[in-house]
């Protein structure tokens, strides 16, 4: 064992048989801040009710270092344990991380963990550490007195209306192993985050509509291993795959390319259960595409496009924020678009800059961004009121001031259609064959520009000719579809708004259509369903509750709402919003059954 390991696994040692912080004596009143004792006592009662609770079903000693799941007797570990009741040390932690692509560094002792444990357990360098009797990635399940599966010690309430998923509580190696900090595009915790707090989520599998594998899909050849060893383990393990053949299952996969990120042997030799499974992805390409030689990955009303996780510092500063609106207000004068197209970022696929005098990329990958950014570089980077660029240090303010920004695909899926929209700059999408976030549930012409990929040459015409009033119509619509491409309810607002509409509300909102109309094709849903149309209007007359959704930014938008930064500096999560249980719409308790519901 190298003396690195040594050192990381007697720290990890020491934390887990030391029980020095205030929460795990039984004297709570040492704690000298009012929170903290709360915290403390909450704490200090389920864990004399976990002495009632039935005898584990898990190996002997298993919650000494590990995690007991008293359904089906699994002992989870933490990284540093191993065998069956996690009672033999790693022999070599180091090796282990470099296997999952951790370093060492990666998990302190303040790392954070996923819904901070809710208070049913100890954070332990990201990973929960159970009380007995309590399981799952966030401590969150337990036996109920009818002997039968609850959530929060039975207080969690599930929502009345829309659908249940039933989450697959994967071993931690799987889920929690994997520090949340280091996850560069974590949405599929962020949909496990917000199962639980929206009240989505069931631990009966016959009440459920839909089946969530949460599996993480960014970490290369682990994620295709983990991938095998999953579907056969479920399958085993749970009867609900075998009700319909996996058809009602679901897998959030965020790689650029989608499900073809997977090695084509592992697509042929798991055929007929990928097939089966429903794909949320941000990669929209749904035929072959002869020019990149990129084979469709989407399935237009089985699979679903959904946005990408964008956390841009300065999103605050958009001029549809209501702060920035009412300065510009008070200035008397609104902000002019002068500029027709921008565009800065990368350009040549190897990352090189284009020749400055022709303009030209070098040769080599010709396929990124289908030759778009190319393209249009080449063709239009003199032309007046274009700013077409691979860098600028004014980034926020370009968006800005121009009316059209270009919006194309790159290695992949791209994320300015989402970006510039929330500037109030029209995504100009060029891209054939690529269906953009919640399309073609949601109408993007509504709100953009669709050049296809022939008509560029043609481009200064195409947006020249584009009336004035229709530039006002889409940029006024883009308020409500901007809410629609980020995940406010996890990350907090950017224009004021309460997250009724953001984008975990609109995934779901489109699988219930999906489950109460199956025979109608996605870009039907708003004509057959009135619900699902106001909504994706931003325009639902529900009764509405006030929802006090922190904002981003160090400023506050609106009198009444907290900026974000203080809710995690009161929950000491620092810039986590995993530790915050349920996600920023639930930063002002520590407990999860007390966050908001301000609509149904």
């Amino acid at each position: 064992m190298s003396w690195a390991s040594i050192a990381i696994v007697t720290g990890l040692l020491f934390l887990a048989a030391t029980p020095s912080e205030a929460f795990y004596r039984d004297d709570c009143y040492n704690s000298t801040r009012g929170e903290e004792r709360e915290l403390c006592l909450r704490r200090s009662l389920l864990r004399r009710q976990a002495v009632a609770a039935p005898s584990s079903s898990c190996p002997k000693g298993c919650t000494v270092h590990g995690v007991c799941h008293e359904d089906i007797g699994r002992c989870d570990c933490p990284r540093h344990f191993t065998g069956p009741a996690c009672s033999t040390v790693v022999p070599s932690i180091s090796k282990l991380c470099a296997k999952y692509s951790i370093k060492l560094r990666d998990f302190g002792k303040d790392s954070p963990c996923f819904n901070n444990c809710n208070q049913r357990g100890r954070c332990i360098a990201g990973i929960c550490h159970c009380q007995p009797g309590y399981w799952g990635i966030d401590c969150a399940i337990s036996w109920g007195p009818n002997g039968k599966m609850q959530l929060l010690d039975g207080n969690y309430v599930e929502r009345k209306t829309g659908v249940k998923v039933y989450i697959y509580e994967l071993p931690s190696n799987m889920t929690s192993w994997y520090p949340f900090m280091r996850m560069d595009r974590p949405v599929h915790l962020m949909f496990w985050q917000r199962l639980m707090s929206s009240g989505m989520r069931t631990l009966d599998g016959n009440k459920a509509d839909y089946f969530y594998i949460p599996i993480n899909t960014r970490t290369g050849s682990l994620a295709r291993e983990e991938l095998e060893w999953t579907l056969p383990y479920i399958k085993k393990t749970y009867p609900w795959w075998s009700k319909d053949n996996g058809n009602r299952h679901l897998i959030i996969h965020t790689g650029d390319m989608g499900i073809n990120d997977f090695p084509l042997a592992t697509r042929r030799e798991l055929n007929e259960s990928l097939s089966n499974i429903t794909w949320l992805t941000h990669w929209g390409l749904h035929e072959y595409h002869p020019i990149a030689k990129w084979y469709p990955a989407h399935r237009p009303g089985k699979d679903i496009v959904i946005p990408v996780m964008i956390m841009t510092q300065g999103f605050h500063l958009s001029p549809m924020n209501p702060r920035m609106e009412a300065e510009i207000k008070a200035q008397g004068a609104p902000r002019l678009r002068n500029g027709t197209l921008f565009f800065a970022g990368r350009i040549c696929g190897d990352r090189d800059l284009p020749d400055p005098k022709t303009g030209k990329c070098g040769p080599g990958h010709e396929d990124y961004s289908f030759g778009v950014r190319q393209a249009v570089y080449l063709q239009h980077r003199n032309v007046k009121g274009f700013r077409i660029v691979a860098w600028t240090s004014t980034y926020l303010e370009d968006i800005s001031s121009h009316k059209f920004c270009l919006a194309p695909v790159g290695g992949g899926h791209g994320k300015r259609n989402i970006l510039v929209a929330f500037m109030g700059c029209l995504p100009v999408l060029i891209g054939d064959h690529v269906l953009q976030p919640f399309e073609p549930e949601i109408d993007w012409s509504r709100f953009s520009i669709s050049v296809p990929e022939a008509d560029i040459p043609d481009l200064p015409r195409i947006l020249a000719n584009v009336p004035a009033s229709e530039v006002a119509s889409k940029q006024k619509r883009l308020r409500c579809a901007a809410q629609h491409m980020f995940y406010s309810s996890t990350l907090g607002a950017i224009l004021g708004e309460d997250g009724r509409y953001d984008a975990f509300e609109t995934l779901m909102e489109i699988l219930r259509v999906r489950k109460e109309h199956p025979d109608v094709p996605p870009e039907k849903y708003q004509k057959v369903d009135q619900r699902f149309r106001k909504f994706i209007n931003c325009d639902l007359d529900d009764e509405v509750n006030p929802v006090p959704l922190c904002t981003q930014g160090k400023e506050m938008q609106l009198v009444d709402r907290k900026s974000c930064k203080d809710c995690r500096r009161k929950d000491g999560t620092s810039n986590s919003f995993f530790n915050s249980a349920g996600g920023m719409l639930c930063c002002e308790d520590h407990d999860m059954t007390k966050c908001p519901r301000g609509w149904k």
